[in-house]
């Protein structure tokens, strides 16, 4: 018997990920909440967002279990949005997403980003990588639905 999920040709772990993250503003949200920039007014500043925009993916990424809020003094009205697991889980997504750029990207596009390890001061990249930590090549991967 298969699910009802099987017989969905559309659905996949993709199609999961982008029912939490698949507009414009949801993955721009988690990028400023992981740079340290978690109250609603710096939020909306930095992204240059419409309030109710901004409102509603905070809810909805709060909702999926990606963000938390919390009032930023005991008791205080005004909250900030704080980064779950699940959140921290989104920064190889990230790091993939900067590395694309700057692969695919005119040298004017790929200058203004780029991951670097605090403590070596180099550049990282993504690799694909067996449960040994060994690379895989490209030429290698079948992705199965």
């Amino acid at each position: 018997m298969t699910t009802e999920h099987e017989q969905d040709p559309v659905h996949c772990a993709i199609s999961d990920a982008l029912s939490v993250l698949g507009d414009r503003w949801s993955l721009l949200v988690v990028r400023d909440v992981l740079r340290g920039i978690n109250r609603f007014d710096s939020l909306q500043d930095s992204l240059h967002i419409a309030r109710n925009i901004l409102a509603q993916r905070l809810a909805s990424l709060e909702e999926a279990g990606v963000l938390v809020k919390s009032p930023i003094k005991p008791n205080g009205k005004r909250m900030c949005y704080n980064p779950t697991p699940k959140c921290l889980g989104l920064i190889p997504v990230l790091v993939s997403l900067i590395d694309w750029t700057a692969n695919w990207s005119s040298e004017e596009q790929k200058r203004w980003a780029k991951v670097i390890d605090k403590t070596t001061g180099e550049e990282v990249k993504i690799g694909i990588v067996d449960n040994n930590n060994n690379p895989i090549p490209m030429s290698q991967l079948s992705i199965q639905f």
